[in-house]
């Protein structure tokens, strides 16, 4: 009987030191966490990944996932890059696209984007017209009026308007806040639940894209 216990152990030791190993399954998967943009988007950027948000200032939504994203976006490595895309779903937003895209051209859009968020959806100001804009920046950034007002009804900030309104129908855009990364892949916001699982999933797929660009050991 004593015989048969130790053969038995060494059998089942055997059999389990004999099993190949299995990789730890991955947290998000294709198909059910995100999925692939059918066609995909291009980037026209081989050193980074690009990660796209696209918001509206007046989407409360947008407010709420600003709060995450901020903190969020310091600790992107440097292959990794967000872009954010100004939509215009409805009227008063075009106003506010040529605000973001306005205040990134001056070099100033790491000051007023939260700001515009909390004006909006705290302070419950109203921006009807980029006159109203403009004055806000004044006052609240002392920035020259004129000069935003000139560069806001500009061509090139019309040309970025036209931009980003066709990056939105590439991507397939219907709601904001949405996330595309790289241009491939769409988080499936329904079974992530949560900003913080959008956020999460999405450091998760650009650090997949990285490695596949070659950027990352």
């Amino acid at each position: 009987m004593k015989k048969t216990i130790t053969l038995l152990f060494v059998f089942v030791s055997f059999m389990a030191f004999s099993q190949p190993e299995t990789k730890a399954q991955a947290p998000y998967e294709e198909g059910l966490h995100y999925t692939l943009l059918d066609p995909v988007f291009d980037t026209e950027t081989k050193d980074q990944v690009i990660i796209y948000e696209f918001f509206g200032y007046k989407c409360p939504h947008c407010a709420h996932f600003e709060v995450l994203e901020s903190p969020w976006k310091k600790t992107l490595p440097k292959n990794v890059k967000l872009v954010r895309v100004p939509v215009i779903f409805q009227p008063g937003w075009d106003v506010l696209a040529k605000a973001y895209y306005t205040a990134e051209t001056m070099g100033i859009i790491e000051q007023t984007h939260k700001a515009m968020f909390d004006a909006i959806h705290k302070e419950h100001i109203r921006f009807r017209t980029l006159e109203d804009v403009a004055n806000w920046y004044a006052e609240k950034f002392n920035v020259d009026k004129d000069a935003f007002l000139s560069t806001a009804n500009s061509f090139m900030i019309d040309s970025k308007i036209r931009q980003s309104d066709n990056m939105m129908r590439k991507m397939k855009i219907t709601s904001t806040p949405s996330i595309i990364i790289n241009g491939k892949y769409v988080p499936n916001k329904k079974v992530l639940k949560s900003f913080a699982g959008v956020l999460d999933l999405t450091s998760f797929v650009a650090k997949k894209e990285a490695k596949a660009m070659g950027l990352t050991q």
